[in-house]
């Protein structure tokens, strides 16, 4: 395996409502090498892959099932883990959007996509395509962060959906804080009644306040141990807002499969390190 690429690039200002960051990581295994499988657990981030060289084959674990992914994909909320079976010149672009940017970039209810990776062909028509065609025909890494780029900010010029107070809502969420916060108290900062709040959170969001809160935490955890192997679990329960270490592990197991030292020792033994995330 040759020296992995990673980098992660902001939006520009006219995209920063709706994209909170762009990563580009290429690495090449040799041919001979069995393919390459990570884990890739729960995450609240909703993306937009392109894989301008090999594609990926995929296993959901809700669906007990791998596949072959598309060129380009959207991957909507996400639940359930999946492992990643990387190819042998694997070039992933990932546009990682703000809570709400999704839907208002493509008008659809992101309930509909959880747990779900849809062919963008699909939901986005035949400009996509263009894109995957001129990003094979690329070798420099900025310029297919600018194809992407422009690709999206022709979306945002043809946009009719407006922005949302549960868009700004949903991204207080993924922000740390000492104690949880109720429905009440969310739908409150977003001037709804709790009812209204819910609905509109899961048309815009794909999943119920009170799960989405547990996968940006969940999110923390795993980030946090990932960027501190010596931290002690209990100290990631603290610094995370769990009860107690019982309740993080419920968390793993729902959100990851596995227990937190089982997960830790799946990405030891992978060749690459992946984390769903973002610096920004």
């Amino acid at each position: 395996m040759g020296p992995p690429f990673c980098q992660f690039y902001h939006p520009c200002a006219a995209l920063q409502p709706f994209v909170s960051n762009y990563m580009l990581m290429h690495v090449q295994f040799d041919a001979q090498v069995p393919l390459a499988v990570n884990p890739f657990p729960t995450n609240p981030e909703q993306c937009l892959y392109f894989y301008a060289r090999d594609v990926i084959e995929v296993f959901n674990f809700a669906q007990q099932k791998e596949r072959a992914s598309a060129q380009s994909v959207i991957v909507g909320p996400q639940v359930a883990r999946v492992n990643l079976r990387m190819g042998h010149n694997q070039l992933t672009i990932k546009v990682g959007f703000r809570p709400g940017g999704l839907f208002r970039l493509f008008g659809l209810p992101m309930w509909e996509l959880l747990d779900q990776t849809v062919d963008s062909h699909d939901l986005t028509g035949r400009e996509v395509n263009d894109v995957n065609e001129r990003l094979r025909e690329v070798d420099d890494y900025a310029r297919m962060i600018a194809l992407v780029e422009q690709y999206l900010l022709r979306k945002v010029a043809a946009l009719k959906t407006e922005a949302h107070a549960v868009d700004h809502v949903a991204r207080l969420m993924l922000q740390p804080h000492e104690q949880p916060r109720s429905v009440d108290w969310l739908a409150a900062q977003a001037c709804l009644s709790t009812r209204q709040f819910e609905r509109k959170f899961l048309e815009r969001v794909g999943m119920s306040p009170k799960l989405f809160a547990r996968v940006a935490r969940f999110a923390r955890a795993y980030r946090l141990k990932d960027q501190q192997p010596a931290l002690d679990w209990q100290d990631v329960v603290y610094q995370c807002g769990y009860y107690d270490q019982m309740h993080l592990i419920k968390d793993f197991k729902l959100f990851a499969a596995v227990t937190p030292s089982v997960l830790v020792k799946e990405e030891a033994r992978s060749p690459l390190r992946l984390f769903p995330g973002s610096p920004f």
